[in-house]
């Protein structure tokens, strides 16, 4: 596979990238570590395989290790706002070819990822099934060739689940969001930190003290909550699920239908998934001032477009933060409702995902060895605690192991 087809924005830009590839790998020894141990055995190599993520530092050190393992690897980036340039140009010199551009409209970044399904990947690596399902409406005849398919998200593997319903999957499916080692870490922990320190660096303001709405308490959800809350806010959850509602009560946090919460917040954070969990019609309930973010999957789940076009006035307030004048109230909107940490900063924290990317090369490893049946997959739990092992060794922490009456004891029912 060659660099020459390769889309990029600016090749004089790899020094940048470089610099900040290096940067992110001196953080990601869970990676490396596994890459050498398990990647090496050549069942990657020769194979093609496109890696469709956020395209910045920590996945072009993905990109990288399983570039070395031998595969021939394309990349694409999962959204045009958060990809980095200088990144694109580092991987396109050090050999990868790559269709991604930061900024680019939905026409031009749909066309880079079907420039990515036309080198007829065996392999994909996904995020929001952009590629995949691209793949399944323009390039049916190279989606029914997929060997298999890694997802990183929870949108992704809802859409998984749709396509498997409509006997559409032909193909195994790994639902690498699902593992451990990816949801129970990169989602509270990481995107609950990253969101809260983006909304602070684009706006200047102070969190304690405010009202914070969450819209959605999933794993993201929780990890806004508790985000939010440790830096004084006040909380209130909006949840249309009765458990994860009920959760949120649990875990000491006012819980409120939306036209309940949004009058009083100062700041609305999405993390649901789906579109329109800010809709048209809850435009006018919200006050004077308020801070609007979407931490979820869509750059939809707020309704952007109804607001500017209610709008009377559109104002740049300050790099990232949009506002608009509605009725006389000033309603302030993050990086156009795009991913707030990963389009307005550098997404979740390394080490975090030195987690999730180490996921996502041991899934696709164990695609690659045709050992899965076709249709959608659970991570494999021994790579799971696998992963979690090497973080723990990498920390010089070591665990103790259970006792022969223990192992015993829990074998047996008769004990």
């Amino acid at each position: 596979m060659t660099t020459t087809a390769s889309r990029i924005a600016d090749p004089s830009l790899a020094a940048e990238g470089h610099r900040r590839i290096e940067w992110a790998a001196q953080h990601m020894p869970v990676l490396h570590r596994l890459a050498e141990e398990r990647l090496t055995d050549g069942s990657l190599r020769g194979r093609r395989l496109a890696v469709v993520v956020h395209l910045e530092a920590k996945t072009a050190c993905l990109v990288l290790a399983l570039r070395a393992a031998g595969a021939e690897v394309v990349a694409a980036g999962s959204n045009p706002r958060s990809t980095q340039n200088a990144v694109c140009a580092a991987l396109v010199e050090r050999g990868v070819e790559v269709h991604a551009r930061h900024g680019v409209t939905q026409a031009e970044f749909t066309e880079d990822l079907l420039a990515v399904a036309a080198t007829v990947p065996e392999l994909v690596i996904d995020d929001g099934l952009e590629l995949t399902r691209r793949m399944a409406e323009h390039a049916p005849s190279h989606y029914a060739t997929l060997a298999g398919v890694s997802e990183e998200t929870t949108t992704g593997v809802a859409r998984l689940r749709a396509l498997e319903s409509e006997g559409r999957l032909p193909f195994p499916a790994v639902a690498a969001n699902d593992a451990r080692c990816k949801h129970m870490f990169d989602n509270p922990y990481g995107t609950g930190q990253t969101t809260l320190t983006a909304l602070l660096a684009l706006t200047n303001v102070l969190a304690a003290g405010r009202e914070f709405c969450i819209v959605g308490y999933g794993w993201v959800g929780k990890g806004l909550a508790r985000a939010a809350h440790g830096l004084g806010g006040r909380i209130t959850v909006v949840e249309i699920d009765p458990v994860r509602a009920l959760t949120a009560h649990m875990d000491g946090f006012r819980v409120a239908a939306l036209a309940d919460a949004l009058p009083d917040a100062d700041v609305v954070l999405t993390a649901t998934g789906l579109i329109e969990a800010v809709p048209a019609e809850a435009l006018g309930l919200l006050r004077d001032g308020v801070l609007l973010a979407n931490a979820g999957h869509h750059d939809r789940e707020i309704d952007v477009p109804a607001l500017a076009a209610a709008a009377s006035e559109t104002v740049d307030a300050r790099p990232g933060v949009t506002t608009y004048v509605l009725d006389g109230r000033r309603i302030h909107v993050l990086v156009d409702g795009a991913l707030v940490n990963i389009a307005g900063l550098d997404g979740n924290p390394i080490e975090i995902m030195d987690l999730s990317f180490s996921v996502q090369a041991l899934s696709i490893h164990h695609l690659a060895s045709g050992a899965a049946a076709p249709g959608l997959q659970a991570f494999p739990a021994e790579l799971d605690d696998l992963i979690a092992r090497t973080k723990l060794s990498t920390l010089g922490i070591e665990l103790d192991s259970a006792s022969d009456a223990q192992r015993r004891f829990k074998e047996s029912w008769a004990v």
